[in-house]
């Protein structure tokens, strides 16, 4: 999970923002949680590498704006969505969502979610923890410029 969220999202993330942050329409969506704004209780390791998910992107887009590039970094924070990570992470061969976790969606939701921040100039897609509502919005985290 710590390679996974930090270091392999930085150094792609990096790479692509070299590639491509001078052609026009071009978007990086990383995928971090509502754990990556909220601790979530006995997640704490999983909310921490998705705080810097959220951090790091919401970062980049600030960069990359201050710097006039044409490319757009985005983050979409999900809120429990029906996958097969709740099997991984438990260890289980089998785990069913309905009459288990109180509120979901369905993978199929969370890509219209995906295709909505696409679609969108708003920097962060969120699930509302509390109404499990998608909402839209500028970047949450403040950002200081460099005086350099």
């Amino acid at each position: 999970m710590l390679h996974l969220n930090i270091e392999s999202l930085t150094i792609l993330s990096s790479l692509f923002v070299r590639d491509y942050s001078k052609v026009e329409g071009t978007q990086l969506i990383n995928v971090s949680s509502g754990g990556g704004y909220t601790i979530v209780g006995n997640a704490i390791t999983y909310c921490a590498t998705k705080f810097y998910v959220s951090a790091f992107t919401e970062g980049l887009s600030h960069e990359l704006n201050s710097q006039g590039a044409l490319m757009q970094a985005k983050v979409l924070a999900p809120a429990a969505t029906e996958t097969e990570f709740a099997k991984r992470s438990f260890d289980v061969s089998e785990f069913e969502y309905h009459g288990t976790v109180p509120k979901f969606h369905t993978a199929k939701e969370m890509a219209g979610f995906m295709l909505d921040l696409y679609d969108n100039d708003r920097v962060v897609g969120i699930v509302n923890g509390l109404t499990y509502e998608f909402e839209l919005r500028d970047t949450i985290y403040n950002y200081v410029a460099s005086t350099r």
